[in-house]
């Protein structure tokens, strides 16, 4: 009789007719078969999701920016997701993004949330990259205070009324008359 097999995840699940069970070579000793189909696809999630968790990286989001106080929210970079191509106006492929799981508590919420990043949003947990997010918002500060006082003094610019523009006023009335 033909083997029944399939794969899952990339791993190759064979059925023993004398055992009556599904086998995965790729699973520990012990762990690899089970009666049940669906619950050895689930002891290979299990398997992925425990390797992600061992592998979890600390970072940081980066929030804000040019127009915006920077800020930074603690989080954990759980999965790699995929890259994706930056396209132009005219469709040609740029630059090789890459998006992240991440998980954090955002916004003030208490509990935290998974959400999709690009890896380039990302800052690491490390003095270098601390010391360069003060700096940023050293400089943040600075713009601020710059572009306030910039709008003060186009506030205090003499701006035309009425007045001056009397003689256009009265010819226009007198159109109309």
């Amino acid at each position: 009789m033909a083997d029944i097999e399939t794969t899952y995840r990339g791993h190759l699940i064979r059925y023993g007719e004398n055992s009556d069970e599904w086998y995965c070579r790729d699973l520990e000793v012990g762990g690899g078969s089970h009666v049940s189909l669906a619950k050895l696809k689930a002891k290979i999630d299990k398997m992925y999701l425990d390797l992600r968790r061992k592998a979890a990286v600390k970072v940081f989001e980066v929030n804000g920016g040019y127009s915006s106080k920077p800020s930074i929210t603690e989080a954990t970079i759980i999965e790699y997701v995929r890259p994706f191509a930056e396209k132009d106006w005219k469709g040609v492929v740029g630059r090789t993004r890459h998006k992240v799981a991440t998980v954090a508590q955002r916004n003030g919420s208490e509990r935290a949330s998974r959400a999709e990043k690009e890896l380039s949003d990302l800052m690491p947990d490390t003095s270098e990259a601390q010391a360069a997010f003060a700096e940023a918002l050293r400089l943040a500060e600075i713009a601020a205070e710059a572009q306030k006082a910039a709008t003060e003094a186009l506030n205090r610019i003499p701006r035309l009324t009425l007045d001056d523009i009397a003689e256009l006023v009265r010819i226009k009335e007198s159109e109309t008359a």
